[in-house]
């Protein structure tokens, strides 16, 4: 009686265990944070202009999201958005300007070509909005930015 009784306690300690362990494991799969997304460094050259600075985003089912803040000559933020289908990025979004101490918004809009292994993304750019008051176009390139 003494043998069964120890052997369910060790079957049933066995099982807590194993039980723990799962879940613990299991937990710590769930709080795995994702990769931080690649910086990249951002040109832009519109209307004989050119803008540099920088871009993080991540493309997730196709669909894009990210931040880009340019800081030379003006600073301009924008939200990254788009979708990518078969390796063009098509894409309207918003930015602001601080313009020579004049703040304005506008949007980017344009396509552009992403390589299969993310490391550079070149299109053509059109630009409207408060900032311009005439779309501009142009080019821009965005590279990985090496360490």
């Amino acid at each position: 009686m003494l043998f069964s009784l120890l052997r369910r306690a060790a079957v049933s300690a066995g099982a807590t265990l194993a039980a723990a362990v799962m879940f613990s494991v299991a937990a710590s799969a769930q709080q795995t944070p994702a990769p931080a997304a690649p910086t990249y460094d951002a040109v832009f050259d519109v209307d004989g202009n050119t803008y540099s600075g920088s871009t993080t985003f991540v493309i997730d089912a196709g669909k894009v999201s990210g931040t880009m803040r340019l800081d030379s000559p003006a600073i301009v933020d924008a939200k990254l958005n788009g979708e990518v289908k078969d390796g063009v990025w098509m894409f309207g979004y918003p930015f602001t300007m601080d313009n020579q101490g004049q703040p304005c918004s506008g949007t980017v809009s344009g396509t552009a070509k992403v390589a299969s292994d993310l490391s550079e993304v070149t299109g053509t750019v059109t630009v409207s909005g408060e900032c311009t008051p005439d779309e501009a176009s142009g080019t821009f390139s965005f590279k990985k930015h090496q360490k």
